[in-house]
């Protein structure tokens, strides 16, 4: 599963790294997964299926493209093919690859345009619950699964617990609007009566 936030891993680090570190304290740290908030918190998967949801429909479009094309040329290698036949066969051929190569580049843009409305919205939810759990545990920093990427080893166990609690919060809150519905065109303002003229 590919994943997302780099804006929550950075809110997580900046928001732990302006509490001072007292001179003889323990630090106390947790460790977040935005990974794991998606598999366990039913809103957080609500959202992210809308990405999931984009990136499978994307992939069936770009896998009956391939297909036109395979078949094309297996008609023009076909010894049986008559020679006029295949010039237009061929020129056929090369349009239908001009479309799949901007078939290509449509579907990566679309991936990324969605793939970052989803990482906003899973961050606007989460992010307070997060800061709010680090603060109630009086944590002076909450490490994300995106933001660290040389980590040697870690109690999975622990590792998890952190998460689990903003999953189970964030499920536990008011629900949210779907992410995936259309935006609703605003309604029109009546257009403003004309004062009568004043005798």
């Amino acid at each position: 599963m590919r994943l997302l936030a780099p804006a929550l891993a950075a809110l997580c680090l900046s928001a732990a790294l302006v509490t001072p570190l007292a001179a003889q304290e323990t630090p106390r740290f947790a460790f977040f997964s935005i990974n794991q908030l998606v598999r366990t918190s039913k809103k957080a998967g609500a959202i992210f299926s809308e990405l999931e949801i984009t990136g499978k429909n994307l992939q069936e479009k770009l896998q009956a493209k391939g297909q036109e094309l395979q078949t094309m040329q297996q008609q023009l290698n076909s010894p049986s093919l008559d020679p006029e036949k295949k010039e237009a066969l061929a020129k056929k051929y090369r349009d239908a690859e001009y479309e799949a190569k901007k078939m290509q580049e449509d579907s990566q843009a679309d991936y990324q345009r969605i793939e970052k409305k989803v990482s906003e919205a899973i961050t606007k939810i989460a992010a307070p619950i997060v800061e709010g759990l680090a603060k109630e545990q009086k944590l002076q920093m909450v490490f994300s699964d995106q933001a660290v990427q040389i980590l040697s080893w870690g109690d999975q166990e622990w590792m998890k617990a952190f998460t689990a609690e903003v999953a189970k919060r964030l499920d536990a809150s008011e629900p949210a609007a779907p992410a995936a519905a259309p935006a609703k065109p605003a309604a029109k303002p009546a257009a403003p009566k004309a004062a009568a003229p004043k005798k």
